[in-house]
């Protein structure tokens, strides 16, 4: 289980994926992300997917090819405006305003 699962008080199932109590969602902790010295928090009730009465933990960690790693995707995205520099090879966030 990764660190902010288990922070969450998620729970893997049989398909590799983590639950969380859904009663427990108003109250969960933001996740803070440190990215180049600046932390990105996302709200906890934002790291919650609610459908048909489960409750699943939003975001994927990996641990190839050198891990903890994290995908961050549309939960991270619907908090913070994302541009992709692929000349620059770089990735920029800001809060929109």
């Amino acid at each position: 289980m990764n660190r902010a699962s288990s922070f969450l008080g998620a729970v893997a199932n049989l398909l590799g994926q983590y639950t969380i109590d859904c009663s427990l969602v108003p109250s969960l902790p933001a996740l803070d992300f440190h990215i180049n010295g600046k932390v990105f928090s996302v709200p906890g009730k934002d790291l919650v997917i609610q459908s048909g009465g489960t409750c699943l933990f939003a975001m994927m960690g990996m641990d190839i090819p050198q891990g903890p790693a994290w995908i961050l995707g549309d939960v991270f995205m619907r908090q913070y405006y994302t541009i992709f520099d692929y000349g620059g090879k770089r990735v920029g966030f800001a809060t929109p305003k």
